[in-house]
């Protein structure tokens, strides 16, 4: 399994942030766009990481666009409800979509009934990239990825594996984990994440998959054990921890939660390449950056509009194979 070719260098880095810059500077000549306020939508409740990252892009995206950008928290069916919002909305560039990994992709390949699919999105800039952790119980026999493997193998079917429900990242990316592995956990599906830890805690189910950001506070008072993060390299608040790509079983291997800022198909290019300069410039600046390493999420891969399309279209490559065998709930 290929590891996804989006993690760009610094030159790189440094180029698009030059270029943003002077996309934006007061004293080069603006397009028409933006000239009133924008709206991104949410597609979970208000309080939640989807929540969190949308309003720290919107205020910085305000401040560079010279334009309010407003928050609309529009949740229900696992996001699949703001998603349809979206594309009834003008493809004008005034009404965006933070999009994530579940509800952008998984859910319509999984469920046909929703009405869209990946490609009914039109990827603006990458805004988010959080890593997954499998995490256990302090006193769990396995101290990392290598371990839980060689327990599954010598145990299949007795270890159990929670996730905030069927078709969500954790459920389908430890799906492509133990097709990879050749392991069979069971999968006990939650509605949402958070019973999952507590469970986990108790012995009810033997391995949590969730994001660094939601596990952090239950890391930090060693209430929970981590086996293994998905992120290409390390994560800062877990250093110790082995991402999967260095275990030998997973050797390679790389996934993530990200966050996409999504525009109705149709939305004129340059409307795209002012919005994708203005977000990348965003996640450049120092404000956003240390939020992201205190919450334990990475710097996303500063994309280009077509860049960011090609990721969704290697995203999707990369989890087609097992959602087309999850049936929906």
């Amino acid at each position: 399994m290929a590891l996804h070719p989006f993690t760009l260098p610094i030159s790189r880095r440094s180029w698009l942030a030059a270029s943003a810059a002077l996309t934006l500077a007061p004293g080069w000549a603006q397009p028409a766009f933006p000239n009133r306020p924008l709206t991104i939508i949410v597609p979970f409740t208000a309080g939640g990481s989807s929540d969190i990252g949308a309003r720290m892009l919107a205020t910085e995206l305000s401040r560079l666009l010279g334009q309010p950008v407003l928050v609309d928290n529009v949740a229900g069916a696992g996001g699949a409800i703001g998603v349809q919002k979206l594309l009834r909305s003008a493809a004008d560039g005034y009404t965006l979509l933070y999009g994530g990994l579940s509800e952008s992709l998984l859910i319509p390949l999984i469920n046909p009934a929703v009405n869209y699919k990946p490609e009914d999105m039109l990827p603006i800039a990458m805004v988010g990239s959080t890593p997954v952790v499998f995490v256990t119980r302090p006193d769990f026999p396995a101290n990392n990825v290598d371990e839980l493997i060689a327990m599954a193998r010598k145990n299949p079917g007795k270890l159990s594996f929670g996730s905030a429900g069927i078709g969500s990242f954790a459920h389908v990316m430890t799906e492509v984990i133990k097709e990879r592995a050749r392991v069979f956990m069971v999968h006990i599906p939650y509605r949402g994440g958070a019973q999952i830890l507590t469970d986990v805690i108790s012995g009810q189910i033997d391995i949590g998959v969730t994001t660094v950001t939601s596990a952090a506070s239950m890391i930090g008072g060693k209430r929970v054990k981590v086996l293994g993060v998905s992120s290409r390299q390390r994560v800062a608040i877990i250093r110790e921890v082995p991402t999967f790509a260095e275990s030998q079983s997973l050797k390679g291997l790389e996934m993530q939660v990200w966050g996409m800022l999504f525009a109705p198909p149709g939305t004129p290019a340059a409307t795209v390449a002012r919005l994708n300069a203005a977000s990348n410039a965003a996640m450049e600046l120092p404000g956003i950056k240390a939020m992201l390493a205190k919450l334990g999420a990475e710097l996303p891969s500063l994309l280009s509009p077509a860049q960011a399309q090609a990721f969704v279209q290697a995203e999707q490559t990369l989890y087609r194979p097992v959602v087309s065998r999850i049936k929906p709930e």
